[in-house]
């Protein structure tokens, strides 16, 4: 290449380099001036810090219960914490297995639960009796086929 052509393209990065560089710096302060440009950039630094920050606080893992249906009605599942209301974590239908999450406003500060079976389409209800569930735990609650009683068995 001949010296004159390459000092010629030296100078055109160049050139090229400056007019970059003052377009976005012109873009940004433009913004910058104007009320809502201060409110966009304003929002983008608030939703990266929220997002990245110590303000993405994660409560314990709720508990889970892998529920295996082997009858063949589908059963709809309630967790009953001690003292509380049942609260519906799921529908198994028949035949299935289903993992259902447990919240940990249901298992409380005992970390006990009952699982409770309604078969459907009966009002039939069949429960596992009390045991215990923490946060992060998985248990298996198996429906037989007669659907006389849930049985509990820790998962491996």
């Amino acid at each position: 290449m001949n010296p004159r052509r390459e000092s010629l393209l030296i100078r055109c990065a160049g050139l090229h380099e400056l007019i970059c560089h003052r377009l976005c710096t012109g873009l940004t302060q433009a913004l910058m001036q104007s009320h809502v440009g201060r409110i966009a950039v304003l929002a983008a630094v608030v939703i990266a810090a929220i997002a990245c920050g110590p303000f993405h606080r994660g409560g314990p893992p709720d508990a889970v219960v892998v529920f295996k249906n082997e009858a063949t009605d589908q059963a709809d599942v309630y967790a009953l914490g001690l003292g509380g209301e049942p609260t519906r974590i799921g529908t198994v239908f028949a035949g299935r297995t289903d993992t259902l999450r447990v919240p940990v406003s249901v298992t409380g500060g005992t970390n006990r639960v009952n699982i409770i079976a309604r078969i459907f389409p009966s009002s039939r209800a069949v429960l596992s009796g009390p045991f215990t569930l923490a946060p992060g735990d998985t248990m298996i609650v198996t429906l037989p086929s007669d659907e006389k009683v849930l049985a509990v068995l820790p998962a491996r």
